[in-house]
């Protein structure tokens, strides 16, 4: 893919998930990453996996291989003053610095927006954290299972009443509003290209579920109530609903425009004799009817397995999807061919496969330049390219500086 970012340096000073995967997005743009971590501990991401979360994980740890490539890591405790010394050297030279450290900490770090912009009045100081940064919470710690998918009303609107909440998958709300933080320094960067300005750029969790849940927030303050809760409200247009086959695989339609579509998907699957059937031949007894259909429908699909359904639906206008699990999707013809998901050759475990982020330039997909590295292995190269000496290098190992 092209590297519209190749020659942009983005500093990350970040664990976790959400602020770490805009970094991942950049860095599939071709910026040049370097993430700091601390040299012992480095990333929490890192022992998250094998710790046992993942039974079987056999030492791979996903996210890290997901999130870290294309990055070069540096272990560098920033609570020595060495080490901030290297961070500070770091900032010089870099366009993009990249942040969740809570505010505490970076005003006790010396790493806030007003010290970095002294050193680099150009750079770009992107953070990301849990509820925005003003108001009463805003220095408080936030996982998007809490800012973004409880606080930020997603869990309610998917729970039906009287039921277990339900829970986010992995990294959900991380990831969309990694990809929002990714948008604002790119559009950050366009504002610096025509005003030779830095400037601060800001994303939390809560802001990405308020966005994502623009629909039901913007409609419950228009009309003083709530939009249904997901899985309620029967099936009035049995063209949106969700289908299975004789093999036990969901059928997902989704065709709004129900009265457009109907003459449509009817002929597709060999069927116009529903639309004579008196009980359904016009719209008003077809809305009327809605659960009817739904039901003769449910039956209709039954009968084949879901790739005999694909190959009639798919020859027609109809709008479905097949209902996938995460094992199927690498396998779906249009993930392969637009390159959704990226293979590699990882040095140490061989034929590797990650997904890519959304964005394409130039009709091509993003590719994996390099692998994720090891906690500090990067460590040496960059110092030395900041002109440290192998003594100074020697020395800043030696009092635990760096690793």
């Amino acid at each position: 893919m092209l590297q519209i970012l190749e020659g942009i340096r983005l500093i990350e000073v970040a664990d976790w998930g959400f602020v770490p995967s805009a970094a991942t997005v950049l860095g599939d743009w071709g910026a040049d990453i370097i993430k700091i971590e601390h040299p012992v501990r480095g990333d929490p991401m890192r022992g998250l996996v094998t710790s046992g979360l993942v039974p079987g994980a056999h030492g791979v740890n996903f996210f890290v291989e997901h999130l870290s490539r294309n990055k070069r890591s540096i272990g560098v405790d920033l609570n020595q003053p060495a080490g901030r010394d290297i961070l500070y050297r770091l900032v010089d030279t870099a366009d993009i610095f990249l942040t969740n450290f809570l505010p505490a900490a970076r005003r006790r770090l010396g790493i806030t927006y007003e010290d970095l912009r002294q050193r680099n009045p150009r750079i770009i100081y992107a953070k990301g954290h849990g509820q925005g940064q003003k108001g009463p919470d805003a220095e408080r710690g936030g996982y998007d299972g809490c800012s973004f998918w409880a606080r930020g009303g997603i869990a309610d609107r998917l729970t039906r009443p009287g039921q277990p909440l339900v829970q986010q998958r992995a990294a959900f709300g991380d990831f969309t509003g990694g990809m929002f933080l990714a948008g604002g320094i790119a559009g950050a960067l366009y504002h610096r290209e025509r005003s030779g300005e830095g400037l601060e750029v800001d994303v939390s969790l809560l802001g990405n579920a308020v966005w994502i849940m623009a629909p039901d927030i913007v409609a419950a303050m228009t009309y003083g109530f709530e939009l249904p809760q997901s899985g309620l409200g029967g099936t009035p247009n049995p063209l949106v609903n969700t289908y299975w086959s004789s093999d036990g695989k969901g059928i997902v339609l989704m065709m709004l425009q129900s009265e457009r579509f109907w003459p449509i998907f009817t002929a597709a699957v060999g069927r116009a004799d529903i639309l004579a059937d008196s009980r359904f031949d016009t719209p008003e007894k077809r809305q009327g009817e809605g659960a009817a259909l739904a039901e003769q429908l449910a039956a209709l699909f039954a009968t084949r397995t879901r790739a005999d359904w694909a190959a009639l639906l798919n020859a027609s206008e109809c709008i479905w999807a097949p209902l996938q699990s995460p094992a199927e999707i690498p396998d779906d013809p249009q993930v392969v061919e637009n390159g959704y998901v990226m293979g590699f050759d990882h040095p140490a475990h061989g034929q590797f496969r990650v997904t890519a982020s959304p964005v394409q330039f130039g009709n091509e997909a993003p590719t994996v330049r390099r692998a994720a590295s090891e906690l500090g292995a990067d460590t040496e190269a960059v110092l030395l390219e900041l002109g440290y000496t192998w003594e100074e290098i020697a020395q800043h190992k030696e009092s635990g500086a760096i690793c």
